[in-house]
């Protein structure tokens, strides 16, 4: 009896490797107003050093999770041995498509969400409340209103250069910053009216996909960027298509830009002071004073806003954000109470009468806010599953939400940091389950 017991092992065993040892097959889905090239990089690296089948399906993410669903589902046909990876959206979208799925008939039997906004993505909303477009559109005045009074040398919001009257428009600065926030690039970043419902923080879908319990094995992919995070988002959005994608575009090019608006707020205000004192000496000086002060002031809105434009950013990404927190405080509690609740002393508003009362420890609430981690775009706890367990949660250091569908020019500590390859190779070389994939 011994005996069948070993050989039943042995063969159980062995079925299992070779279970473990099958082709995958792997789709990569890509995210909101992205292309099937998205995760073209890392699929091709893994087809070929795995034995892995990899496939990019499209799907229009403009028509929001429900349509994007059904045409993801259309193309995968049921296979055992399917597992999907998803980026941003693309990890909703194969979220939902788990949800929608028959047990009989699975289209994903595992699934990776990569940089994904499982619990919203903040920067919907701030599109969605106007506070995107308010602002951008300050970020262009206080940038503008520096190199604008140089220019004119009067408060630009005082001058009106009109066009021809064929053109109707005026060159005031909220003009100006009318044309630049209107165009595509917004629109890009927060999707279509029915992506942004169905994405938003707080959307109905995604609590249905959140309320659903899953049988199938998740993993979680976290990317998290260092500061400044929306620089170095926006540097690998311009440099993606590139033959050397990088980070590190903006944040150079911003510190420069920062040395001449500082330098200009240092240099108008020496002016002015300068200025002012000789003015003693000659009047017409003292209107010279006042240019300068003016100008000054126009720099520093722009220094300003430099130095506080991750912060700015965080905010709309959600990545910072208010949240409520209790506290204890050591105080003198009055016997006038008012029903299920204490007074305080600064509340009533009068001096302690000892005669009666007392000291305690009275629970208080207060709002402060939080910073976390983020991909530039999805903060870090957005791109978890709530449900899942740590082992199931891989963080990716120093990538941002474009970076981490390709970090083959990315360093970290002037060291090469493809986080994205490393930790995909730590699920396809030490999980037990069917995400383990053998090398060729």
């Amino acid at each position: 009896m011994k005996k069948y017991s070993i050989f039943s092992f042995c063969f159980a065993y062995f079925i299992s490797m070779g279970v473990l040892a099958q082709n995958k097959n792997t789709y990569w889905v890509h995210g909101l107003n992205d292309t099937t090239t998205a995760w073209q990089h890392y699929a091709t690296i893994f087809e070929a050093e795995r034995r892995m089948n990899s496939s990019r399906p499209f799907y229009p993410s403009s028509s929001g999770i429900a349509t994007s669903t059904s045409t993801l589902s259309g193309s995968i046909p049921v296979n055992s041995q399917n597992i999907g990876i998803g980026h941003s959206m693309g990890g909703v979208v194969l979220r939902n498509l788990d949800r929608i799925s028959p047990s009989s008939s699975r289209k994903i039997n595992a699934l990776i969400t990569v940089g994904t906004p499982n619990s919203g993505a903040g920067i919907a909303n701030s599109f969605e409340d106007n506070s995107l477009y308010l602002a951008s559109q300050k970020a262009c005045n206080d940038l503008g209103a520096g190199p604008l009074t140089e220019l004119f040398g009067i408060p630009w919001n005082v001058a009106t250069l009109s066009f021809a009257s064929a053109l109707g428009a005026n060159l005031t600065t909220n003009k100006i910053c009318e044309l630049f926030i209107t165009n595509d690039l917004l629109s890009q970043y927060a999707g279509s009216a029915q992506a942004r419902a169905d994405l938003k923080m707080g959307s109905p879908f995604l609590s249905q996909i959140d309320n659903y319990s899953s049988s199938i094995p998740r993993l979680s992919m976290i990317a998290q960027e260092n500061s400044p995070v929306h620089w170095r988002l926006l540097s690998s959005t311009i440099t993606r298509n590139s033959t050397n994608p990088s980070d590190q575009l903006l944040p150079d090019a911003i510190t420069g830009v920062e040395v001449i608006y500082n330098g200009f707020f240092v240099a108008r205000t020496a002016g002015t002071i300068v200025n002012a004192i000789l003015g003693f000496i000659n009047p017409v000086l003292f209107v010279q004073a006042a240019i300068n002060a003016n100008k000054a002031v126009q720099w520093k809105k722009g220094v300003d806003w430099l130095n506080d434009s991750e912060t700015i950013w965080n905010r709309l990404t959600k990545s910072s954000r208010l949240e409520l927190e209790t506290y204890w405080v050591w105080t003198w509690i009055p016997c006038e109470t008012i029903p299920g609740k204490q007074l305080l002393i600064d509340d009533v508003g009068r001096d302690r009468d000892e005669s009666c009362g007392e000291w305690g420890f009275v629970e208080r609430t207060r709002q402060v806010m939080v910073h976390y981690p983020s991909d530039g775009f999805i903060p870090s706890y957005s791109q978890d599953i709530a449900s899942l367990p740590a082992s199931n949660r891989y963080f990716i250091q120093g990538a941002n939400h474009i970076e981490v569908l390709n970090m083959s020019n990315s360093k970290l500590n002037r060291q090469p940091n493809d986080g994205t390859k490393a930790e995909f190779n730590n699920v396809f070389d030490f999980r037990n389950d069917i995400f383990r994939t053998a090398r060729k």
